[in-house]
């Protein structure tokens, strides 16, 4: 049952740390950039505050490698989905893509594991 309450935590504070973002995004950058400015940091803090209060610093450092080497997988995804798109189309170039990202993310799991 503790772990239900940790999970509707979690939720709960994603959820506030997302509004809250929202409106610094707004307030910040234009309109159509309020979502992503919102989503990602909010949630990366959310999961990182319950992770440290359930199981601890250690465990904390790991998820934030994790998330490090996720970052940096998206990033290659987002450099070479374009081009792809553009030259194999939407289906094959976003397939095409998400290779290159399963790629640079299992490089990363490798290096930190």
């Amino acid at each position: 049952m503790s772990e239900l309450w940790w999970i509707v935590g979690r939720g709960l504070l994603g959820g506030l740390l997302v509004m809250v973002f929202a409106v610094i995004g707004e307030m910040l950058t234009p309109k159509r950039f309020a979502g992503i400015f919102a989503a990602a940091p909010a949630v990366a803090l959310a999961g990182m505050t319950i992770t440290v209060l359930h199981e601890g610093s250690r465990q904390l450092a790991e998820s934030a490698l994790g998330m490090i080497a996720g970052s940096v997988a998206l990033v290659a995804y987002c450099a070479v989905a374009v081009p792809l798109v553009r030259r194999l189309g939407a289906l094959a170039g976003s397939l095409s893509a998400l290779v290159v990202w399963a790629a640079v993310a299992g490089a990363g799991w490798a290096l930190i594991a």
